[in-house]
């Protein structure tokens, strides 16, 4: 499916296994398949807008349609330097093109339209734009309030709708950890009849307003959630050496001790009872989360 060798001249094949998503194929075969092509594409000098031509090279997809534009240009800033390799250890150019992959083989597991896709694509690819290397520390939507706003100019710029504009922002605000995430997935398994009202978010004004989107549209709760798990893939589901790769760049980015199982551990512990796009791979996850638990070391006998 893809060589040892990749170059520049290597691009995804999005018409082939894991994206075309064969029926036969186990989680654990399909997440090795994806593990290889961002392997691939860590070698790249141009990756994200190399993810998104591939993307842009399938059928039925119009190369004027303004979100395609907006995506490629996104994509070239981020390939400039705009959250690239260079600055940040984990949230880089690299994690960008990680999560549209993901949210690409959700998208077209979860068979939605072009269009969708195309969303899906362009939020995967804003959910960390110009990301600063540090967290939210304490202050919800901080770091997704920046992506949305320093990715704005791009959209409109390109032509995008301004209610599909704050459509793509209410998926970018739901990636979230501490606070999006569940509320997205509340909204999702209420819209889905299996679930309470979710109350509103405190923060839901002003310019988070676009999250109260996600209580009554189920396009975009579940657009929400699906990007906001394919965020999570390489981290919790995929491979457990991707898993804890992706853990060690987060601790060097953030400059603290933590990269050990007893920690991971604790982080696939809060994303238990979640997957509601992403289940497929919870096979993954759960293979993975018994290796952290056998890892610790033995508690001392009373």
């Amino acid at each position: 499916m893809i060589s040892p060798h990749a170059t520049e001249s290597w691009c995804p094949d999005l018409s082939t296994a894991p994206f075309a998503v064969p029926p036969e194929a186990s989680p654990a075969l399909v997440a090795d398949q994806i593990v290889a092509c961002f392997r691939a594409v860590a070698t790249l000098d141009r990756p994200a807008t190399r993810v998104v031509e591939a993307f842009t090279a399938g059928p039925g997809l119009d190369p004027l349609n303004p979100l395609i534009t907006a995506g490629s240009c996104i994509a070239a800033e981020i390939d400039c330097g705009v959250a690239g390799r260079a600055r940040n250890a984990y949230h880089n150019s690299q994690h960008l093109c990680e999560v549209v992959l993901c949210s690409l083989f959700l998208a077209r597991q979860a068979g939605l339209s072009q269009t969708r896709q195309a969303r899906v694509v362009v939020a995967a690819l804003v959910h960390d734009f110009r990301h600063d290397g540090t967290t939210n520390a304490g202050q919800a939507f901080r770091l997704e309030h920046l992506a949305v706003a320093a990715a704005r100019p791009y959209l409109v710029g390109s032509g995008v709708a301004p209610d599909e504009i704050e459509h793509i922002a209410a998926i970018v605000l739901a990636t979230d950890v501490m606070r999006g995430v569940p509320y997205a997935r509340r909204c999702l398994r209420f819209l889905q009849r299996i679930g309470p009202r979710p109350e509103q978010l405190a923060e839901a004004t002003g310019d988070l307003s676009p999250l109260g989107r996600l209580a009554t549209d189920p396009e975009a709760a579940f657009e929400a959630v699906l990007v906001a798990e394919a965020d999570l893939l390489p981290s919790v589901a995929l491979t457990e050496e991707h898993s804890l790769l992706c853990q060690q760049r987060l601790v060097q980015e953030n400059g603290r001790v933590g990269a050990g199982p007893a920690e991971k551990l604790a982080f696939l512990d809060q994303q238990v009872g979640g997957f509601l796009v992403s289940g497929f791979f919870e096979p993954n996850f759960n293979r993975l989360r018994r290796a952290m638990a056998a890892a610790l070391p033995e508690r001392p006998r009373e």
